[in-house]
């Protein structure tokens, strides 16, 4: 039952044992032409000792890469060959890290409770979540369960808020299916949190208006082990058999033309797709509540860091064939929500948000979790927001204000498809 999540233990093991990263660096790579681009995708898909924080997706546009101390001169030589042009943006991650563990290690110390505008921990969200589940404002009700355990054992769950009114229409938004990607939930656990209390105008009205299911945590076991013992940990924690490699690529794991663009079959890589489409125990349970719920919902969100995007199906190319990105025949439709929301994000700061095809505006990619939305579960608005920044370690103070923009382009996008 879910009142035993409570009592739950979910310990953040001492600095020391985690992972240092010493030595690690981060690169930066500039494409300047198509064959650069081909190269360093070619790069992504056959090694397994690069992790590309940003991926190859056009020339002029920028390739982040974290390699560990031992394959810096391999990475030299192989890009150097190559004449590609490049530059250090950490020289050692370490360095970035140690003030976070710092400050985490002090506030556990001190006796950490949740906080809404820092990071928290996986038992933390759970018992938080709980919690504001028995305060929702009047009129509305909310609701915590879970569509099933992770393969650790992790409950994965999601939070209701709806009406008893016949004929409502509903929303979906996930996050967390890249463990590392921690200003994802922090973003969506305060719009949960201005939901169910009705924090403003806005938000009292669109739970007037609609159902919504939130999913903060998609990879409970991933997300839980970046507390523990690798802060840039990407997959699932399911070891495979056969190998010494542990964890898939959940989203690239969905069953809807899995295994075909811009995955690895390397077990060890970060972007493996797992042995067969829906292998993975996450994977399955989102495939389920998906497929249940996608008759009432007009669309699904989930939620991604980094790089200031709003993006939708379809991300594969065309016969697979690596060469023409794949629309869908209501890429019109999708791309006029998206313009909306993407704008209405932007214009809350200044920024500059890309919207648009998945494929086209970043990368191909099959098995992610919009495209099965769509595809399988039948959700017409199934968009993968990519949230602001420019690393995956991210200062606490960026997260009011990725809610802030987020919030605004949730308004807009329900707005909008509502008419």
């Amino acid at each position: 039952m879910l009142w035993l999540l409570l009592a739950l233990s979910f310990t953040v093991v001492a600095s020391e044992e985690r992972k240092s990263y010493e030595g690690y660096q981060v690169w930066d790579v500039l494409p300047k032409t198509a064959e650069d681009v081909k190269y360093l995708h070619n790069l992504m898909i056959t090694t397994d000792w690069l992790d590309f924080w940003q991926e190859p997706s056009r020339m002029g546009g920028n390739v982040t890469i974290m390699v560990p101390p031992m394959r810096v001169s391999h990475l030299e030589a192989l890009l150097d060959q190559q004449h590609l042009s490049y530059f250090h943006s950490i020289n050692n991650v370490k360095e970035i890290l140690e003030p976070m563990w710092e400050e985490i290690d002090a506030r556990n110390k001190a006796g950490r409770v949740f906080n809404i505008d820092d990071f928290n921990t996986l038992s933390d969200i759970y018992g938080w979540m709980l919690d504001l589940a028995t305060r929702c404002r009047g009129g509305l009700t909310c609701q915590v369960y879970s569509v099933g355990n992770s393969h650790q054992g992790n409950p994965i769950l999601v939070f209701r808020m709806y009406q008893a009114t016949a004929n409502r229409r509903a929303y979906w938004i996930d996050a967390t299916i890249h463990a590392r990607e921690w200003i994802a939930p922090a973003t969506v656990l305060k719009v949960i949190e201005a939901l169910a209390l009705g924090t403003n105008a806005e938000a009292t009205r669109l739970t007037n208006s609609y159902d919504w299911y939130i999913m903060p945590v998609m990879n409970p076991d991933g997300y839980d082990y970046t507390w523990s013992n690798e802060r840039l940990w990407r997959k699932n924690r399911r070891q495979l058999p056969g190998t010494i490699c542990i964890g898939t690529d959940l989203n690239r794991n969905f069953n809807f033309r899995w295994g075909t663009d811009g995955v690895s079959h390397q077990p060890c890589s970060d972007i493996y797709c797992g042995p067969s489409g829906g292998s993975e125990p996450e994977t399955q349970h989102v495939q389920n509540e998906l497929r249940r719920l996608g008759p009432n919902l007009l669309a699904s969100v989930t939620v991604h860091s980094y790089g200031n995007m709003w993006m939708f199906p379809w991300g594969n190319t065309v016969n697979h064939a690596g060469q023409t990105c794949q629309l869908a025949d209501d890429h019109n439709d999708m791309m006029a929500v998206a313009e909306v929301t993407a704008n209405a994000i932007q214009s809350t700061y200044g920024t500059t948000w890309l919207r648009g095809n998945s494929c086209v505006v970043i990368y191909e990619t099959s098995g992610g979790t919009d495209d099965y939305a769509k595809g399988v579960a039948g959700i017409k608005y199934a968009f993968c927001p990519e949230l602001r920044g420019n690393s995956f370690i991210i200062p606490a103070a960026q997260i009011q204000l990725s809610y802030t923009e987020f919030f605004h382009g949730i308004v807009r996008m329900a707005d909008t498809i509502s008419g």
